[in-house]
Order: C-alpha cells, then sequence, then structure tokens
C-alpha cells in the first residue's frame, strides 16, 4: 500500500518507488462537486516532501494524475490530454497501488462528496426530476436517489446494517408529510441485500403502516422501535430531508417552466404577411401578384369552399 491519511485529518500522503529511492508526496485531491454527478474519479496533485535536514530550495515539478475509481485506472480522459511525464508518472503510480489503495481513495472520494451534497445550496442542484410524473402522479422522490452521496438513514439489526431509503411527495401544490421507507439490508462487501419490506409513515402525525403497494412481509411495529432507538431524531430528520427535496424541486421546475416558455416563444411560427394586388408575387417572378399568382390562390380558395 502506497498511499496513508494522518489519523485526524484529511491528509493522504504517498510513498513511491523511483530507482533505488522512494519518494515521499502530499497529495492534493479535487474532485467533482456536482452533487449528482457520479463520475466516481480523483483528480490528485503530488506536492513532494522534503527529507529533513535537506535545505535544497529548488521548485520541483508536482506530478497530477486522475485515476478511474470504478475500473481502478488512470482516467482515459486525462491520458489523452496529459503531458508525457505525468502519463508515465500515473503509470508507475498505478502499478503500484493494490485495492487498498483504491479503497482508501474511493473512500475519500464519498467523503468529500458527501460535504459537497450537504452544503450545496438548493438552487444549484438540478437533478433528473419527471416534472409530469411527479405533478401528475405524485410520484415520490428518493432522498439518495436523487442525492445519491447524500446522508444515509441506517440501523442496524441483529449485527447488519440496513439502508432506509426515505421517498417523499415533491408536488408544487401539496404539504402532505407521506414518506415511504424502503428498507434493505447492507451486505458485508457493500452490495444490497434482498428487500426487506416498504413502511409508509407521516412523520408529522407519526402514524405507521405496511405500504399497501408492497407484498413483502413487513413487522411494522419492530422496525419503528428499532429506528426510533437507533435514531432518536429520526422524524425531524424525515422532515428536513423532505423540506431540502422540495426546494431543490421547486427551483428545478420553476428553471424547467422558464426554458419550456422561452423554447415556445423561439419556435412560434409567425403568421404569413398579408401580399397586397400592386405587391411583388411571393413567388419570385418579379411580376406583381395581381397578374402572377393571385388569380391561383383565388382559384384555389373558390374550391374550398
Amino acid at each position: 500500500m502506497i498511499f496513508d491519511r494522518v489519523p485526524g485529518t484529511s491528509k493522504i500522503f504517498a510513498t513511491l518507488r523511483n530507482g533505488n529511492q522512494t519518494d515521499r508526496f502530499e497529495c492534493v485531491p479535487s474532485i467533482c462537486a456536482n452533487p449528482t454527478c457520479q463520475c466516481l474519479s480523483v483528480d490528485l496533485t503530488f506536492v513532494a516532501q522534503e527529507p529533513k535536514g535537506d535545505q535544497a530550495h529548488c521548485q520541483k515539478a508536482q506530478p497530477k494524475t486522475s485515476l478511474d475509481l470504478v475500473n481502478n485506472k488512470v482516467l482515459a480522459e486525462f491520458q489523452r490530454t496529459a503531458s508525457p511525464e505525468d502519463i508515465d508518472f500515473s503509470e508507475r503510480l498505478v502499478a503500484e497501488m493494490d485495492p487498498q489503495d483504491f479503497s482508501l481513495l474511493t473512500l475519500l472520494f464519498h467523503t468529500y462528496k458527501n460535504r459537497y451534497t450537504e452544503e450545496a445550496e438548493p438552487d444549484i442542484i438540478e437533478p433528473d426530476f419527471d416534472f409530469n410524473e411527479i405533478e401528475s402522479a405524485s410520484i415520490t422522490q428518493g432522498y439518495n436517489v436523487l442525492l445519491p452521496y447524500g446522508n444515509r438513514l441506517q440501523v442496524a439489526v441483529d449485527g447488519v446494517e440496513h439502508l432506509l431509503l426515505d421517498g417523499h411527495c415533491v408536488r408544487t401544490d401539496c404539504d402532505c408529510t407521506e414518506t415511504y421507507i424502503e428498507v434493505t439490508p447492507i451486505m458485508p462487501d457493500g452490495t444490497f441485500g434482498e428487500h426487506a419490506g416498504t413502511i409508509h409513515l407521516d412523520h408529522a402525525s407519526r402514524q405507521w403502516r405496511r405500504a399497501a403497494s408492497d407484498d413483502t412481509p413487513c413487522d411494522v411495529p419492530a422496525w419503528r422501535k428499532r429506528i426510533e432507538t437507533a435514531i432518536p431524531d429520526f422524524y425531524a430528520k424525515l422532515s428536513q430531508r423532505q423540506a431540502r427535496l422540495r426546494t431543490i424541486y421547486a427551483h428545478c421546475r420553476k428553471r424547467h417552466l422558464k426554458q419550456r416558455l422561452a423554447t415556445t416563444r423561439k419556435t412560434k411560427t409567425a403568421l404569413p404577411k398579408k401580399v397586397g394586388r400592386n405587391d411583388l408575387c411571393p413567388c419570385g417572378s418579379g411580376k406583381k401578384y395581381k397578374n402572377c399568382c393571385m388569380n391561383v390562390a383565388v382559384s384555389a380558395a373558390r374550391r374550398g369552399k
């Protein structure tokens, strides 16, 4: 493993072999700040660390790389645009990295993306909403579906973590406080297990019941006890999450309607100009309209009566 993290800080360092010596770098990460983007890549700048007692002050190059954390390799776009030196450095870096290195960088990626997501102003977040479905059928919107790196709601049952996917109504003219909670176990390898049921609750009145649309057996009273014990401010969190989704949706819908209006105005066909008897004929013959196509138009109009 070539990367290490200073406990209690966000600093990342790398120790990389360079011939008969090793180079030590502080790694400065740069991660996409778009809350809804799932690019899963990280840019790193490597700042060389001088050995203690070394008084040399020469300016050293700062190698850069961009890593694809899905396929554990150098990002293809970076290879097309980077300098030969940075490409060579990146290839040496990836060759020495092991799965733990990529796991550490993936954890770093999620930490940054979570912070960006939760701190982002609602008016700059642009999820892909289906406005017609939401307004006509009140389709609920999942907090972690729209904001995949947002804070998760989880509860442990018999040592197994369960993800609580909360879906909310965001329709413009609706002020309901109903929420659908999909319960899904998280396996040791990070994948999701078999769906454990859906709970329908009102976070204002605190009324719980099994979702009518889900046939999966679900002991709602038992889940309520577990969740309320594990997350004491559960109802406040649901209220805050629904309010945030409503605000994001309102901004997106406003932009959508504005763009649609602009498009309608732009593509609206102008009414044809009325051609006078003595005007030039619009066919381009150079003759007056009365001596050219007017008779044809009059005849066609009469036939249509």
